[in-house]
């Protein structure tokens, strides 16, 4: 056999490992997550046109019915209003045929005569009917001129600024509701059997002290088999709470068995926690969730065994599947 042709093997890397420990234990768990808007949506130009009106910055806080902006309100104003006007004075000449066609009635003209004037009559009426149509329409067009706030919120982006042109469907800003916001955790599935909808729960977050009131609104999957999504509503009257700002949920579920690990064992790749485990003199790389613990110690949630062994020092770096050799007492 050539010895060129033998696959060549590595050498198992030396680690040092300590078991993972099961225990009960009764403390909250303690689980970050971000928060959300509970609504948003992006008001759109409802026609083309200059903007007016349209002063708000990044975080200005919006009442449902406020009028955020207006879209060549000035040209389409004077357009309903000259309309109008148009309607009044095809009415006034409607009137005067009508009186004209009456007054030959009683004169008793001659049918052609009438006719004519019956003619004349029905041609005032068919303008005035197109220009009532056309003044609803240019009424219609400077209502949808107005942007109107469907909710109350914040202005999160403003995407143009006042006496800018745009074109019907150009974004104009995206209002969110803060009040209350929306706290979006990822929790191990057992905890949907302790947690139910409207349950409360204490939320910590860094831009207030204490506490404050969350309320369980709701359950979802996801993709991960062993993990469910909770959204809890979080009061904020006073606007200190953000979207997109990190909190942490305390959650009390009561007595029940769990897995911790030195949190020097953790990793963080790709915005996810891992812990690295040897199984059999091979490396196992898993995906956990810290859901509790201190600076020494944490309690983990994933699929965790208790043959298992948690890698806290190797002298190279590991791989999935890596051979490896356990050096010292575990």
């Amino acid at each position: 056999m050539d010895l060129d042709e033998l696959e060549l093997r590595p050498s198992p890397v030396p680690v040092r490992v300590v078991s993972l420990t099961k225990r009960r234990t009764s403390a909250p768990l303690s689980i970050e997550g971000r928060f959300a808007a509970s609504r948003a949506v992006v008001l759109k130009a409802p026609a083309s046109g200059v903007i007016t009106g349209l002063d708000l910055q990044l975080g200005d806080p919006v009442r449902k019915g406020d009028v955020v902006a207006a879209i060549g309100e000035a040209m389409l104003r004077q357009r309903a209003l000259a309309s109008e006007a148009a309607v009044h004075g095809l009415e006034a000449a409607l009137a005067e045929r009508e009186e004209v066609l009456a007054q030959a009635e009683q004169r008793g003209e001659p049918p052609e005569r009438l006719a004519s004037f019956e003619a004349k009559r029905r041609a005032a009426e068919h303008k005035l009917a197109q220009e009532k149509v056309q003044s609803k329409r240019h009424a219609l067009l400077l209502e949808q001129a107005t942007v109107v706030a469907p909710f109350s919120g914040r202005a999160s982006s403003v995407s143009v600024a006042g006496g800018a042109t745009v074109v019907t469907g150009n974004p104009l800003l995206e209002l969110v509701e803060v009040d209350p916001l929306v706290l979006v955790l990822d929790v191990p599935t057992w905890v949907a059997r302790v947690l139910k909808t409207g349950d409360t729960i204490q939320v910590e977050s860094p831009s207030i002290e204490g506490a404050r009131r969350g309320v369980v609104s709701r359950w979802s999957p996801t993709s991960a088999d062993d993990t469910r999504r909770i959204l809890v509503e979080v009061d904020n009257p006073d606007g200190r709470l953000a979207a997109g700002e990190r909190a942490t949920a305390i959650l009390d579920v009561g007595e029940r068995d769990a897995w911790f690990a030195p949190r020097a064992a953790l990793h963080h790749e790709k915005k996810t926690t891992q812990l690295q485990l040897v199984e059999h003199s091979k490396v196992r790389v898993c995906k956990v969730r810290v859901v509790g613990g201190d600076d020494v110690q944490v309690e983990v949630a994933g699929r965790l065994e208790a043959s298992q062994l948690v890698v806290l020092h190797a002298e190279r770096p590991l791989s999935e599947d890596a051979e490896v050799v356990i050096r010292g007492d575990h």
